[in-house]
């Protein structure tokens, strides 16, 4: 050992010599630099350790002089070589230079020290024993302030900080129109995703993102963004880039940006990488919105589930009754029955700690049976809009402090009543077509305050709006039996139609009121209907009945090793568009070409193939496919095929399924080629144009 820790200190002070006269460091050092978060974690826990059993024998009075002495000695040794590995680990450069310094120096003083308890173990000088315990305590320090500036180094300065409870949080805005585009909500993301390798300590790529000026420098790279243009921005390329590439950010392993992050950091790229304007200084639109919800600071109460009991007694009297979110406890309640009553209205009661939006519309409803709305506390919509109540029900409101919307037209209320109401709470929006309040009256309350008083029927609450496509619960599209088909509960008093022979179906198709069983392939197509709404988009899913079972067959060109499993496209198990979920087999370049031998002749009328796209990471779908039977003696002959533009622009990192039905005329055939074209080449809009793209399939279904 005394021999070895010489050599050791000779070699760093020799390459530190070497790299210094140098203009270049040579890549086996860089390589052997890489080896230090590898090693320093060694000489940690052997002093830890040696420094337990010092402790623990000292109490005992059965000191393990061997143990520590070899313990000390192992600590020596590695706490050197992480010193010479650390030492080539910052050649690499990216790092601040004065934390470096102090993360440097303090190791070599902890191997400094390391080796002098070493040497004081070995020899038999009292004098140095009663050194040893104080320098020890001195160690333990020094290494931790060691691997303290050496955790700012690698995971920045917040890095112990960042959850602790007692760091003071700041408060976000508790409103849209009060965010600020970059502060709250584009630097929160990068803070969280990027900011941990790219700040004022480790600056990888030269690159940090701490303040304004430091984003507009850019890196060793050049500028990070190009105002107005996001894929062709550093940034944006290279979070498109695939997870395996090496220089896709951020790296595998680390919090990646979601969808949503992605299209806010675009957007804002986009319209000009302003550091000052608000949120909503940009062009509103519902996306922007809904995203920027995520940014505000929200009230959070800690609600308790409604009884069953009490909601038993509200669906009794002819509510209906809906969860406002999966998992959450405040409900959204709507009269559906003929006839209302003072007694329905009362059990209300019994869920006020849950309800938050009320619908009472078009009902008989009138000011005798309102008096129990005044419990309804939590309540924050209200839809009273073509009933029979007046400026009386209007009293009871006065105490609901949380209601932001109420619907009042078509209704007997007048200036009198709106007045009192909007004395005692902060509305936000009142409805008040076809009731008895003025032009005048509503300007001087909108002058007053923040209200929103909508007058016309095609505002708000009455705007004729589409509603949303129906969605299935069902996620298996595949079967060899039967299937049952089951929709997610339509809302409220929305009705779903659907037909199943592929015609768009309308008010007068089959209504869904049960789950639906299906004995063969099926296009299922469905929409939905509600009053006062247009009608949904129609939603269309192909549903298919295993004929024959694949179990032999060959392939040409065997998948990529990242993403094997050839078996996997006669599985009938179906991939999500998570192209890493095992379930799908990846053709870098090549085309997938398979031969299938059924043992006798089948009759065949066609194939379907399902296939991915995710242009983000280099996934097109197929540009060709080609079906091709015989049987024995013959030769193969096409029988069907199909085109597809693979190559036509979307915005990039889209991701999406899709099965191409090939149609055959009814042939019988003991073989079947089928030839799935790869696209080729990368387009030119894509930021990797000109290198092979990936076919991804999961399936391919023969009927």
């Amino acid at each position: 050992m005394n021999f070895i820790i010489p050599e050791i200190w000779y070699l760093f002070l020799s390459q530190m010599f070497f790299v210094q006269i140098e203009s270049n460091t040579p890549e086996f050092i860089l390589f052997l630099g890489r080896f230090h978060p590898l090693i320093l974690h060694l000489p940690i826990g052997g002093l830890l350790l040696v420094f337990y059993f010092d402790i623990v024998g000292r109490i005992r009075k059965k000191y393990p002089e061997t143990l520590i002495k070899n313990g000390l000695g192992f600590s020596t040794f590695f706490a050197s070589i992480a010193c010479v590995l650390g030492y080539f680990l910052s050649l690499e450069g990216g790092y601040e230079e004065s934390t470096t310094n102090i993360h440097m120096w303090t190791g070599i003083g902890t191997a400094i020290l390391t080796l002098v308890l070493f040497l004081i173990k070995r020899s038999s000088k009292e004098n140095l024993e009663k050194l040893f315990f104080p320098l020890f305590v001195m160690t333990i320090i020094l290494i931790s302030i060691t691997g303290h500036f050496g955790s700012i180094l690698t995971h920045g300065d917040n890095f112990i900080t960042q959850y602790s409870p007692l760091k003071t949080k700041t408060k976000k805005p508790q409103a849209i129109d009060s965010l600020r585009y970059f502060s709250d909500v584009i630097y929160p993301i990068l803070d969280a995703k990027c900011v941990q390798c790219h700040n004022a300590t480790k600056q990888k790529g030269g690159l940090s993102l701490i303040s304004e000026e430091m984003i507009q420098k850019g890196g060793k790279n050049g500028a990070l963004v190009q105002k107005g243009n996001a894929l062709k921005s550093h940034m944006i390329k290279r979070i498109l880039l695939p997870l395996d590439n090496e220089e896709h950010m951020p790296p595998a392993g680390k919090n990646q940006i979601t969808t949503d992050e992605l299209w806010l950091l675009k957007h804002w790229i986009n319209n000009g990488v302003d550091f000052k304007k608000k949120a909503l200084a940009y062009q509103s639109n519902d996306t922007l919105i809904s995203l920027l919800e995520n940014y505000i600071e929200k009230d959070i109460e800690n609600i308790p589930e409604a009884s069953i009991r009490a909601l038993n007694k509200v669906v009794k009297a002819g509510f209906s009754v809906h969860r406002i979110a999966i998992n959450q406890p405040q409900l959204i309640v709507k009269f559906t029955k003929d006839s209302i009553s003072e007694e329905a209205v009362n059990t209300l009661a019994g869920i006020s700690e849950q309800l938050v939006e009320l619908d009472m519309n078009t009902t008989l409803l009138t000011d005798d049976m309102t008096k129990g709305l005044k419990y309804l506390k939590r309540l924050e919509k209200l839809r009273l809009d073509n009933t029979k109540i007046t400026n009386k029900t209007l009293n009871y409101l006065i105490d609901l402090k949380k209601l932001k919307v109420l619907n009042l037209h078509h209704t007997a209320v007048d200036n009198d009543g709106l007045k009192v109401v909007l004395e005692k709470i902060a509305l936000n929006d009142v409805f008040i077509w076809n009731t008895n309040v003025d032009k005048e009256f509503v300007r001087q309350v909108e002058k007053a305050s923040k209200t929103k008083i909508h007058e016309g029927i095609f505002e708000g609450f009455t705007e004729i709006k589409p509603l949303k496509p129906p969605k299935l619960i069902t996620e298996q599209s595949l079967f060899s039996d039967s299937l049952l088909i089951v929709f997610n509960d339509p809302a409220r008093s929305a009705k779903l139609f659907y037909s199943l022979d592929g015609s768009d179906p309308d008010s007068t198709s089959t209504r869904y009121n049960e789950p639906i069983k299906i004995v063969k392939s099926t296009k299922l197509k469905a929409k939905m209907y509600q009053d006062e709404w247009l009608p949904s988009p129609i939603f269309e899913k192909d549903f298919f009945k295993i004929k024959y079972k694949v179990t032999n067959f060959e392939i040409v060109n065997e998948p990529s090793t990242k993403y094997p499993g050839a078996h996997k496209i006669f599985d009938f198990i179906e991939g999500s568009t998570l192209f890493s979920d095992g379930k799908w087999t990846g053709y870098e370049g090549v085309d997938l070409i398979s031969t299938i031998n059924f043992e006798e002749p089948k009759s065949i009328n066609g194939v379907a193939v399902s296939c991915l796209r995710d242009s983000g990471s280099w996934i097109l779908f197929p540009k060709r496919i080609e079906v091709y039977s015989r049987n024995e003696n013959t030769s193969f002959q096409k029988v069907g095929e199909m085109d597809y533009d693979a190559t036509h622009q979307r915005e990039g990192g889209d991701k999406s399924q899709k099965r191409f039905n090939i149609k055959i005329k009814d042939v019988e055939a003991k073989y079947l080629k089928i030839i799935v074209q790869n696209a080729g080449k990368l387009p030119k809009w894509h930021q990797g144009a000109g290198k092979v793209p990936w076919l991804f399939v999961d399936e391919i279904v023969i009927q």
